[in-house]
């Protein structure tokens, strides 16, 4: 993908700097540079990760374990992960009075929130995200809002798709276009849905709506 090619030749270029010329420079910019190197190789980390766990959940070769899970407890583990790399994000959880329990593969719905709340984070500007829990007839219902620019209603599934990626506010191509596809075929292998909604609220943001199967009768938590 062009993006990461350009990301991996700001990388080599950077290393490159520094073996040549690190022993000239100052310590602020020596200091620059491998932060830079960090924050790009962070980024093709996570794109490869993606990229294998898109394959894998296409190919059929994720081992998915089942089990009756409190999607409220995965939801807030995934809030926990989300606090500790973006900093300063307001991030809101809304759980129900009573567990909500789905028949699903812990790991992977806590990874799925975990992209919900990424992407929010990305398009959603610096408003806070509001995740909350349902449980409607048997139906366990998340939904992650954002208070963004939204998304153009010609893009309400078109987002879903490998590599397709909106663009953020100062007009470039924000994230790797894997991690609401990887939402998506999460959701479908456990038997639910996820769509996006948008405006969210008061005429803006997005809203992402995950249906997940009930509990199943005689299996424990």
């Amino acid at each position: 993908e062009m993006p990461s090619l350009f990301r991996l030749l700001i990388v080599v270029g950077s290393v490159t700097a520094l073996r040549t010329v690190g022993d000239r420079m100052q310590p602020a910019e020596r200091a620059d540079l491998l932060l830079n190197i960090e924050e790009e190789a962070t980024r093709l980390s996570r794109f490869v990760t993606n990229l294998l766990d898109m394959t894998r959940l296409e190919s059929g070769g994720v081992n998915i374990r089942r089990s009756n899970a409190d999607i409220g407890d995965l939801a807030a583990a995934a809030v926990g992960r989300a606090r500790a790399v973006m900093e300063r994000q307001d991030i809101a959880l809304e759980l129900p009075a009573v567990p909500a329990v789905a028949h699903v593969d812990p790991a992977l719905i806590e990874q799925l929130v975990f992209n919900l709340l990424d992407n929010a984070h990305k398009y959603g500007g610096e408003g806070p995200i509001r995740a909350r829990i349902e449980d409607r007839n048997g139906r366990i219902v998340l939904t992650v809002e954002d208070h963004g620019p939204g998304i153009p209603k010609e893009d309400l599934e078109k987002v879903f798709e490998k590599f397709y990626r909106l663009r953020d506010g100062d007009g470039r191509s924000a994230g790797t276009g894997l991690g609401l596809a990887i939402c998506r075929a999460i959701a479908e292998a456990m038997g639910g849905s996820i769509r996006a909604e948008s405006p969210a609220a008061m005429g803006k943001g997005a809203r992402f709506v995950v249906e997940l199967p009930g509990s199943v009768q005689g299996e424990k938590q």
